[in-house]
């Protein structure tokens, strides 16, 4: 893209005769009417003429060129308008920066994105002459422009609050990716994806470790007027399922309790979540086995029976002096952490199971409350239910399509993890390979995306990034999401709570959005003096 200027200082003199516009008292023009007088067709304003092309001459270096407009009107940055350039070339430019006032004028910044001759798209191949008029483009063709229109609507353009951006559903069988800082607006983000999501027929799992969307079944008390500029109405989700672990609560009073079964856990994923040592993992697979055949078919391969024959194999090393220290160690070790893993009461709970098929119901939203469980209880449960349902869709393609929603990802699997959990990482790249050809698409949340692997970053291809103020992470971002022009880059440290910077393979290139408020209810949980308490989902509290 070029990045220029554009101004009507160089044809004031003949604005002022075309037009019979008065001076003011520092010469400037006096345009406050310029969007109402200066139009096409009918008289309809969403194609004003706002200013002209200016000479470069005395402008800024490169492809820089300036607009005028007058001191009365101002034009946000980010809009997006129309420059006709006679016979046949027309160019699409956003408004990057400005106004920059002078004492007669004040002018904007370009940026051009596009240029169309006789009315097919090609390359930048030229700048517009000076002259050519400037035109503030409608919100129907700045969305059609931009390719943000679907079923999916999420918020309007921020510059151009006329402006809806949607995306189709569709482009969720890819994987997205919710990122920025605490406060910016992340968990509004996932809540209003689920919401119009669960509305066009997908499946939704969210794995909340914050118990904040066990009550989406309730319409939102909260920016009810807000809500109303979106064109949306308060509104919970119809078909709401609650799931809590064994042990746990919920501040859903209808949630179920669950338990998983030791014989559907991967055990070398297992081996990986309790942290075990090389020799630990080794030592567990044996006395997997040896459970597994001691079990057969009278009794079920389970904790109890895994922990017996453990015991076992620790009795038996008690009178013989031969076994060395570090084996004696690893089993002892290998004791304390599945004795830690089994008081932790998910596994083999007397509660029922939670199937796949239960969950992959077109519009059903699930949440699993981890807001009590320990990090064990938490990384067991991810690993379990993205195996699970990737199993099952493996088996049922035809199912229902789905959206795993798992917030911070970088505290299940991470950069400092991998050559400690190669196994969940390759599960996560398989799930996000070849989950996406069977209706899988997963959205991981994360404020701290420098510290997720660079292999799930690069597989989200539709990306909302609110405001991140860390180096580190901006640059992740940046070396890995496409069709982000420069200019957004910098004002990625300014985004207010709510705003984000919007990637889609559907977008033309990325688009600064204010994500709608929530229509069903989400709590704010806040730790106060070592209890839980829910707080109303205000604004200023979208995180």
């Amino acid at each position: 893209m070029l990045q220029y200027a554009f101004d009507l200082n160089y044809v004031r003199t003949s604005v002022l005769k075309r037009y019979a516009l008065s001076t003011n008292e520092h010469g400037g023009i006096r345009i406050a009417q310029l969007s109402l007088d200066l139009v096409e067709g009918n008289g309809s304003s969403e194609e004003a003429i706002i200013g002209y092309i200016d000479h470069d001459e005395g402008q800024r270096a490169g492809a820089n060129q300036s607009i005028m407009i007058g001191e009365e009107q101002t034009v946000r940055r980010g809009v997006y308008v129309r420059i006709r350039d006679p016979p046949n070339a027309e160019f699409v430019a956003r408004i990057v920066d400005g106004p920059i006032y002078t004492v007669k004028v004040a002018r904007y910044l370009l940026e051009l994105t596009s240029m169309v001759v006789g009315g097919t798209r090609t390359m930048i191949q030229s700048r517009p002459k000076p002259g050519s008029p400037v035109r503030l483009m409608s919100p129907e063709a700045t969305q059609a422009y931009l390719g943000a229109v679907g079923d999916i609507n999420v918020g309007r353009l921020v510059a151009q609050k006329e402006v809806k951006v949607s995306i189709q559903s569709s482009t969720f069988t890819s994987h997205i990716g919710i990122f920025g800082t605490t406060g910016s607006g992340k968990s509004n983000c996932l809540q209003v994806i689920a919401e119009e999501a669960s509305e066009a027929g997908r499946s939704i799992l969210i794995l909340d470790i914050e118990g904040e969307y066990v009550r989406m079944n309730e319409p939102t008390m909260e920016l009810q007027q807000l809500l109303m500029e979106f064109g949306k109405k308060p509104h919970g989700i119809k078909d709401l399922h609650v799931y809590v672990p064994a042990q746990n609560t919920s501040l859903n009073h209808e949630a179920k309790r669950f338990g998983i079964p030791l014989a559907d856990i991967d055990l070398e994923i297992f081996s990986e979540v309790l942290g075990l040592s090389p020799f630990e993992r080794v030592y567990m697979y044996e006395v997997a086995r040896k459970a597994r055949d001691t079990s057969g078919n009278f009794h079920a391969f389970d904790m109890n029976s895994l922990m017996t024959a453990l015991r076992k194999r620790i009795e038996a090393q008690v009178d013989n002096t031969s076994i060395p220290e570090v084996v004696a160690e690893a089993h002892m070790g290998l004791f304390t952490k599945l004795s830690l893993a089994q008081r932790a009461g998910i596994i083999d709970s007397h509660f029922e199971k939670i199937t796949p098929e239960s969950i992959c119901v077109p519009g059903r939203v699930s949440v699993i409350d981890m807001s009590e469980s320990s990090d064990i209880v938490r990384n067991i449960c991810v690993a379990h239910f993205l195996k699970s349902i990737f199993r099952y869709k493996t088996r049922t393609p035809n199912s229902s399509p789905i959206i795993i929603f798992a917030e911070e990802i970088h505290t299940f699997i991470s950069r400092a993890k991998i050559t400690t959990m190669l196994a969940t990482l390759t599960m996560l790249i398989e799930i996000a390979r070849q989950g996406r050809k069977r209706g899988i698409s997963l959205g991981l949340v994360s404020q701290q995306p420098a510290l997720v692997p660079s292999e799930l970053i690069e597989l989200c291809n539709t990306r909302f990034i609110h405001r991140v103020s860390s180096t580190p992470n901006i640059e992740v971002l940046r070396q890995s999401t496409g069709n982000v022009p420069d200019s957004l880059w910098s004002i990625l440290l300014s985004l207010g709570k709510g705003e984000a910077l919007v990637s889609s393979p559907s977008f033309d290139h990325a688009v600064i959005t204010q994500i709608r408020p929530n229509k069903s209810k989400r709590l704010r949980v806040e730790q106060s003096n070592g209890t839980s308490a829910p707080n109303s989902n205000h604004w200023n509290n979208l995180t």
